[in-house]
């Protein structure tokens, strides 16, 4: 089976979210997961739709073609692999969410400050103006990562549950849990 891979470097076009490599396995390229691609967030739910199709969406196809033998070894080389790949997507626009949250707080604390509208009639009311569009910003994004976070813990219990009747009984979820535990991984997914 062919699944995607980020290229050793950084892709040079922009559109790009992952190419064909040696590897079978699907992770999110650099130029994906940035503050951009949080605000707009087309292209990484371009990458978590695409993700979900490869794995999620075809998994009782993908048994069929191996044995219950083989279950534990087709999750950890292909569904955990994608699992986190899109988890980290969602973490990395969820803790910006919240980092644009905690500036707008911060922010919010000293807009009340002495303005000299002497100097500046509108200072109040640009200062409350950015304000008002950071916390909007903050929603979007917030609302956005919210959905696909429900979203992923659907198709989780979807896929878990199709492996357990093809394969055999074990908690995929917990399973996925204890290998996002690793060092290298972390989620609150």
């Amino acid at each position: 089976m062919r699944l995607f891979s980020a290229p050793e470097e950084a892709p040079s076009s922009s559109d790009t979210l992952f190419t064909t490599g040696s590897e079978e396995e699907l992770v999110t390229s650099k130029p994906l997961l940035s503050l951009e691609n949080c605000e707009s967030s087309s292209r990484i739910r371009a990458f978590l739709r695409l993700s979900r199709i490869a794995t999620d969406d075809t998994i009782r196809q993908h048994l069929n073609e191996i044995g219950p033998s083989q279950c534990d070894q087709y999750f950890e080389q292909t569904i955990l692999p994608q699992w986190r790949a899109r988890s980290e997507a969602i973490q990395f626009c969820s803790k910006y969410a919240k980092s644009l949250r905690a500036e707008a707080q911060l922010k919010e604390t000293t807009l009340h400050e002495d303005y000299d509208l002497r100097i500046d009639p509108y200072a109040a009311k640009n200062a409350r103006d950015y304000l008002d569009n950071q916390y909007a910003r903050c929603v979007s994004v917030e609302n956005w990562v919210a959905n696909e976070t429900n979203v992923e813990s659907i198709i989780r219990e979807q896929t878990a549950s199709v492996l357990s009747d093809k394969c055999y009984y074990k908690d995929w979820l917990l399973a996925f849990k204890t290998a996002a535990r690793e060092p290298s991984f972390t989620s609150d997914l």
